[in-house]
């Protein structure tokens, strides 16, 4: 519990929180890594056990079993992947931010030997 309100805390605190929720593009490409991974796994499970004999509906139920195990891997990768994505975006912003603080206080030092 303490965890929960420490972040809560912080929160309403202002400071700024990354998160892969809240990028624009990460949430929609999870949902779709989800649903492709759990698809391609659904037919694949179905496939191979209508292949080894299986009888049709055990046949589905193993499918069904084989979407569900791929929905938590797709989940698990993408979520993987745009942490990883996430992290090198602020990366860069921050130093893009630095970029322009030293540029504006380069040039804030040639206008005063200027002066």
């Amino acid at each position: 519990m303490s965890d929960k309100k420490a972040k809560k805390g912080a929160a309403e605190a202002g400071e700024a929180t990354v998160s892969v929720a809240a990028h624009p593009r990460a949430k929609a490409s999870v949902r779709r890594a989800r649903a492709r991974t759990a698809l391609a796994a659904f037919v694949i499970v179905l496939l191979m056990s209508l292949h080894a004999g299986v009888p049709g509906q055990e046949a589905v139920m193993r499918a069904i079993a084989g979407g569900l195990a791929g929905n938590l891997v797709g989940w698990f990768c993408a979520l993987a992947v745009w942490r990883a994505i996430v992290v090198q975006e602020v990366r860069l912003l921050e130093q893009a931010r630095r970029d322009r603080a030293r540029a504006r206080a380069e040039a804030a030092a040639a206008a005063a030997e200027m002066a």
